[in-house]
């Protein structure tokens, strides 16, 4: 039987760069989250550095001409923008 104590919520996060729209998130903690959004920063837009996050972000909030249309799925653990996994 599966531990439920091993089971975290998941949360979706937004960080702001410096330059370009952005990177989103969903992790189960900040840290883990701020984590990802470094390795992906550092790898497509390592001119830019992170300015501010905003967590529990709705993504409808987002740029709808680029960010929202261009993102990947939102409920599970990864980066969702930009779209690195599909």
């Amino acid at each position: 039987m599966a531990d439920p104590t091993c089971h975290r919520a998941l949360r979706r996060f937004w960080f702001m760069l410096s330059a370009g729209p952005g990177i989103g998130v969903t992790a189960a903690s900040e840290a883990e989250a701020r984590e990802l959004a470094e390795a992906t920063r550092a790898r497509f837009a390592p001119e830019a550095v992170i300015t501010g996050v905003t967590p529990d972000v709705d993504v409808s909030t987002l740029d709808a001409a680029h960010v929202v249309p261009n993102a990947g799925p939102v409920v599970v653990r990864g980066v969702w923008f930009p779209r690195l996994s599909l």
